[in-house]
């Protein structure tokens, strides 16, 4: 009799425990939860809070708002970068954007923000598929052979301190065309990874765009990183 009392005992707590397993595994969306790991199924880029891009079901979305066609040209499928939206002129020759912010978007969709926290769990990661040319390649001869510019990187992002962590600048450096995609890093994993998006680098006559179509300004064309 003791026996089986114990052994009823015995099997009710392991019943118990089971299903408590059970419950805490499969419990994965609670309110807490969902604030603290948001689901990001795509993205948009803005800049005075009107959307430049959306990215949302693998496919972009050029202009959603209607408020930047100084990004677009006739056309052309991609994000353009040109003295129209780098204001470039001799008093402002650093051939980069205003501040651009990536917000994202969830299941819902509904776009959202996460914390600006250098030591929170996100970040944010962007990949181009052209390299950046080589410092130590990076001469005045390379620079003007369109061959060499056609096989590098035409424009790069910049991250600035006041930007945060989810803002940044396009900056022109040549003429030429690329893609470009982000993640949103989770401590050491992506929990997500967009699709390519082409960006554009306008030839446009000048003062501050030579024959070649390099933009002549004064920011380094020659980094390495990312």
């Amino acid at each position: 009799m003791n026996y089986s009392i114990k052994k009823l005992q015995f099997g009710s707590l392991a019943l118990f425990a089971i299903a408590l397993f059970t419950i805490q595994a499969c419990d994965t969306t609670s309110a807490d939860d969902h604030d603290d790991h948001e689901d990001a199924v795509g993205f948009v880029i803005t800049q005075n809070n009107a959307e430049i891009l959306r990215f949302e079901n693998n496919q972009a979305i050029w202009n959603p708002d209607g408020a930047w066609n100084d990004y677009y040209r006739d056309g052309i499928n991609a994000i353009v970068i040109s003295p129209d939206v780098i204001q470039l002129t001799a008093d402002n020759p650093r051939g980069m954007t205003p501040s651009v912010t990536l917000r994202w978007i969830d299941e819902d969709g509904d776009v959202y923000d996460l914390p600006d926290d250098e030591s929170g769990e996100y970040s944010l990661l962007w990949e181009w598929e052209k390299p950046n040319i080589i410092a130590n390649e990076c001469t005045a001869e390379a620079r003007e052979n369109t061959e060499v510019l056609d096989a590098i990187r035409p424009a790069n992002l910049e991250q600035h301190g006041s930007d945060g962590l989810w803002g940044f600048h396009f900056r022109a450096d040549h003429a030429g065309q690329d893609r470009l995609r982000f993640s949103l890093m989770h401590n050491d994993h992506a929990d997500f990874t967009s699709g390519w998006v082409n960006v554009v680098v306008a030839h446009d006559e000048h003062d501050l765009i030579d024959e070649n179509g390099i933009y002549m300004h004064t920011r380094n064309k020659c980094r390495t990183d990312r």
